[in-house]
């Protein structure tokens, strides 16, 4: 154990004095992580708000079950509540009296209404929860064939048109960062390599004293690593106090409540976090191909 410590202390310290004694290709390779990481940090502070938006217009599906005007013992509501609740994924069913649906649609539609408190012309009626917006319409129909329900809606094909374009967005965003993973693997392996035949003497004496290919990877993965860690620190703070301006500038929100931003603590934190692993781990990866590739074309 203190072997390998011993050893990983002197690897260690091989890779910082490659990168200053190659300072301007080290700056070089971090310059490209860090324009890399700077649109990844994009994408990831788009795709975090773009699941938290999806969630909230998820969480608020719910279809308007209205009962006909025959429905109007405690029986008739507590089979209907059995019933909707007995529907594949219905999650919860809440029952709005003829008077409550009154007093929603004069908050909808204005006082004018307000006239037939007392005896509202309106039906009993229950708001169904689904466990997600893809089964909402599926439930909506088998509502809607069910006796004593007068019409079950929930928003029409606009909703569910809009969680299908942000479902899109996040999957076509996946795509963008595979592409972001390769190039970003691709400018590091072409720096460590190019590192790599500059020392290339270095390595054949390490070789020739009988070196492990193990033992000579080490200190550029862990080179590569660094560089990853440094090209992500300008994204990082990018990322972090400009999600925060922009949080505090629009007041937490886009255009409604339903569009909430997610708070820069700890979302902003996260997103550093995740930006510096993902630097250093397409740092090791990158250097690891060089290094592969050169040690097997030596052989």
């Amino acid at each position: 154990m203190i072997s390998f410590f011993t050893v990983l202390g002197r690897h260690i310290k091989s890779a910082f004095l490659s990168l200053f004694r190659h300072v301007a290709m080290t700056i070089s390779s971090s310059s490209a992580v860090t324009v890399t990481l700077i649109l990844f940090a994009a994408f990831l502070l788009l795709a975090g708000n773009i699941s938290k938006f999806t969630g909230n217009i998820e969480s608020d599906f719910r279809i308007h079950v209205v009962l006909n005007q025959d429905q109007m013992q405690q029986e008739q509501f507590d089979s209907m509540h059995s019933q909707l609740l007995a529907l594949e994924h219905v999650e919860k069913a809440e029952f709005s009296s003829k008077d409550q649906e009154l007093e929603l649609y004069i908050e909808e539609k204005g006082e004018a209404f307000a006239l037939y408190r007392g005896d509202s012309p309106l039906g009993n009626a229950f708001f169904v929860t689904v466990d997600s917006g893809d089964n909402i319409e599926t439930v909506t129909q088998q509502i809607k064939n069910l006796p004593g329900v007068s019409n079950a809606t929930y928003g029409g094909d606009s909703v569910s048109q809009m969680v299908d374009i942000l479902n899109t967005v996040r999957i076509g965003g996946l795509a963008f960062v595979a592409l972001l993973t390769f190039l970003a693997v691709f400018l590091i392996s072409n720096t460590i390599k190019i590192s790599i035949y500059a020392r290339n003497q270095e390595i054949a004496i390490m070789r020739n004293v009988g070196a492990t290919n193990h033992y000579i990877k080490m200190p550029f993965m862990i080179e590569g690593m660094f560089i990853g860690i440094f090209g992500a620190l300008l994204p990082c703070l990018l990322a972090y106090f400009g999600y925060e301006y922009l949080y505090n500038t629009m007041g937490g929100q886009i255009f409604t409540s339903a569009f909430r931003l997610l708070t820069p603590i700890p979302f902003g934190v996260e997103v550093c976090v995740v930006l510096v692993l993902f630097g250093a781990l397409v740092g090791i990866l990158g250097s690891s191909h060089a290094v592969n590739k050169y040690l097997k074309w030596v052989r």
